[in-house]
């Protein structure tokens, strides 16, 4: 028998993104910290912080690296089209061949198993690294409260006041620059004495007590009292002009100073930037690993104000922070184990492989509808040939007929019956050629055939199979059948994966019944930046010496007292998983029944076919022998016509049978799983295995 091998599907296989060891890297950092020999202070020492500062900012680092996700892209298959078969004929095997092919309930079926596999690939997400990321920039302008406003202004007030000071310094002190002045030149010029005057009491009380001296001393003594006195206006002249310049540099600054800050500020300015990234991972053993950097910057000004506070401004830097760590999130009870949080991808990857058993066994669901059709087929132009050679038969006895009429050997009544037969026959002949044409749409529908258009609808070039005669005719064993059948049942196969995911759901449902209690650890390190440049700002944020390790623990529970949510999952799992395994021993019991059935129905079949084959044969000579008879008019009419008609019947049930026997065959391969032979991945069909009993 000819043998052809044909490809019948791609999988696609569902690879979960393997996280090996790697998956604990950054909890692996706090092992290692602990074994470290530190040196120093352990409760500050530099080393110690150097250390922990380098492992932890190199721990998350890695941990960006190796949990940064994939990203990949898949093709979409081409549109189904129908198939085209131009030849007016073809083999079981090629209509086999095409239906595999071309079968649209093949591809629905495969489309079925693309969806599942995107179902797995959904719950696969679960446990991808997702990077999320919030950017923000907040700038806003309020108005001062009266408490800033009068802070504001007892700033402005108090600079007032200092040059208010120091003009009143200037006026005084160029006062006594004058006084001390005109003193000088009177006493230089000798002039009157009394009228140098001073408006500062200490100067005025000192200039008295000089010029008491002066009046009192000797005439001789008095050049010296004179000139004690010049050099008393001198020193006061000196002061007095150092006094002034200090006073008018106080006094501009003051203006300036004043001039600089304007008014009260009515609004100030502030802005908050915000820039988080955070790395999630869960793994399958439910502990969800989140390393994460955060960078903040905030800053404060008065509306059209400078930053210094001689410009109006509160010359306070804008500062900005940056922190590095990570949180762990351990669950303790309900999520806890890869049977717990892994579940539905591992139930989804399951349901998947059964979908591809699924699909691989449509193969052979639509072999058998095309052997099926394909068979009906062959019987349909079987008894067109023998509906139409029939009436070749009953042609040429009314011409028989008509001749012994016209020879009076037989009495006109005759012609009336045969004319009547011959109708009859060609109504049959109508009959079976509408059958062929049905035959072959079906055919052609099973196969997935486009009809029109240059595309015919096929007619069947092979015969049927011949049942076994005499010795050949052995009792087949079901019971041998059955385990193999069993065994290569895809369907089955199918059907036991279904049940296994459903047990995987169920057992995740009662593990889930414990109620939430998770462990969390957070672990970071912090730096500070304050500069009035962003840049800056950020960068100092980022060097210099962190402050850290800090840390969190915590814990959180979700204790639903009745927990009547968990109980109901629960009880549809399992409602599940029973449906399931009520299916595949449902189906085990189905499959067994159907070999016992096919085997017995193929016995009986093949006894039928030698029973009608013996009837055909005698008819036959029956036929030729009666025609020979009426020629001689040793026989009726009637006699020879329902000889034919008995020989018709017998023809036509003889195809019934070889026809159920085909059949049957292919109904016995599909049901002992051999139609359709798997191997590396792609569908074998032998033709031997729906055209011979197993064994042979």
């Amino acid at each position: 028998m000819q043998r052809r091998m044909c490809r019948l599907w791609g999988r696609r296989a569902v690879r979960a993104r393997s996280s090996k060891d790697r998956s604990f890297q950054a909890l692996r950092i706090l092992d290692e910290m602990e074994s470290f020999e530190l040196t120093g202070n352990r409760r500050g020492g530099t080393m110690l912080g150097r250390k922990l500062r380098d492992v932890f900012v190199t721990g998350v680092a890695l941990s960006f690296i190796l949990c940064s996700p994939l990203v990949g892209a898949e093709e979409a298959d081409p549109p189904w089209v129908p198939g085209v078969v131009t030849q007016e004929s073809i083999s079981a095997l090629e209509a086999v061949q095409l239906a595999l092919e071309h079968a649209p309930f093949i591809r629905l079926q495969e489309q079925t198993s693309f969806f599942l596999e995107g179902v797995a690939l959904e719950f696969t997400g679960q446990f991808d690294s997702t990077l999320l990321g919030n950017l923000s920039y907040d700038y806003s302008q309020s108005a001062l409260t009266a408490q800033e406003k009068k802070g504001e202004q007892q700033r402005r007030e108090s600079t007032q006041e200092t040059l208010d000071s120091a003009q009143s310094g200037i006026e005084s002190n160029q006062a006594a620059l004058d006084e001390a002045n005109a003193a000088h030149d009177v006493w230089a010029s000798g002039g009157d004495h009394s009228t140098v005057t001073f408006s500062d009491p200490l100067a005025q009380a000192q200039y008295d007590l000089l010029v008491q001296s002066y009046d009192q001393a000797p005439p001789d003594q008095q050049p010296l009292f004179e000139e004690a006195m010049i050099n008393f206006f001198d020193a006061i002249i000196v002061d007095s002009q150092a006094g002034l310049d200090s006073a008018l540099e106080r006094s501009a600054e003051m203006q300036d100073k004043l001039d600089q800050m304007g008014d009260v500020p009515e609004f100030s300015q502030s802005f908050t930037a915000n820039l988080n990234l955070m790395l999630n991972k869960q793994y399958r053993n439910g502990i969800i690993l989140s390393p994460y950097l955060d960078i903040g910057g905030s800053g404060f000004r008065y509306k059209d104000k400078g930053y210094h506070e001689a410009d109006g401004g509160l010359e306070i830097p804008d500062s900005y922070t940056t922190s590095l760590g990570f949180d762990v999130v351990i669950p303790l009870s309900q999520g806890r184990g890869k049977d717990a949080t892994g579940a539905y991808e591992r139930a989804a990857q399951i349901d998947y492989d059964a979908s591809l058993d699924a699909l691989a066994f449509s193969a052979s669901s639509g072999a058998l509808e095309t052997l099926m059709a394909y068979w009906n087929l062959v019987g349909a132009q079987k008894a067109l040939e023998i509906q139409t050679g029939s009436l070749d038969v009953n042609r040429r006895i009314l011409e028989l007929t008509s001749a012994l009429i016209e020879a009076d050997e037989l009495p006109r009544a005759e012609i009336s019956r045969t004319q009547a037969t011959v109708a009859q026959g060609e109504a049959a002949v109508a009959a079976a050629a509408r059958s062929v044409l049905e035959a072959r749409i079906r055919l052609a529908g099973a196969i997935g055939l486009e009809v029109g258009g240059g595309a015919i609808a096929p007619l069947a070039s092979d015969d049927f199979p011949m049942p076994p005669t005499g010795t050949e005719n052995l009792m087949l064993d079901s019971p041998a059948l059955i385990p193999g059948a069993l065994d290569q049942r895809l369907d089955l196969r199918s059907a036991k994966k279904m049940e296994k995911s459903g047990k995987v759901l169920a057992e995740a449902a009662r593990l889930n019944l414990r109620r939430i209690t998770d462990l969390n650890i957070g672990l970071s390190y912090n730096n500070l930046g304050e500069d009035t440049n962003v840049w800056d700002g950020i960068s100092d944020s980022f060097s210099g010496d962190w402050a850290g390790p800090s840390g969190r623990i915590g814990l959180t529970i979700d204790w639903p007292f009745a927990n009547n949510t968990q109980k109901g999952r629960l009880h549809q799992q399992q409602a599940a998983w029973q449906s399931s395994q009520i299916t595949s021993g449902d189906l085990e019991r189905t499959i067994a029944l159907g070999v016992t059935l096919d085997t017995a129905s193929i016995e009986q079949v093949i006894g039928q076919a030698a029973g009608f084959g013996q009837a055909v044969s005698s008819y036959k000579e029956a036929v030729d022998v009666e025609i020979e008879r009426l020629q001689y008019g040793t026989v009726t009419v009637l006699d020879t016509l329902i000889t034919q008609q008995r020989a018709l019947v017998a023809e036509l049930a003889l195809v019934s049978t070889q026809a159920k026997y085909a059949q049957l065959l292919a109904q016995l391969s599909y049901d002992t799983g051999r139609l359709i032979v798997q191997e590396n991945g792609q569908g074998s069909v032998d033709a031997n295995a729906f055209t011979a009993l197993p064994g042979q």
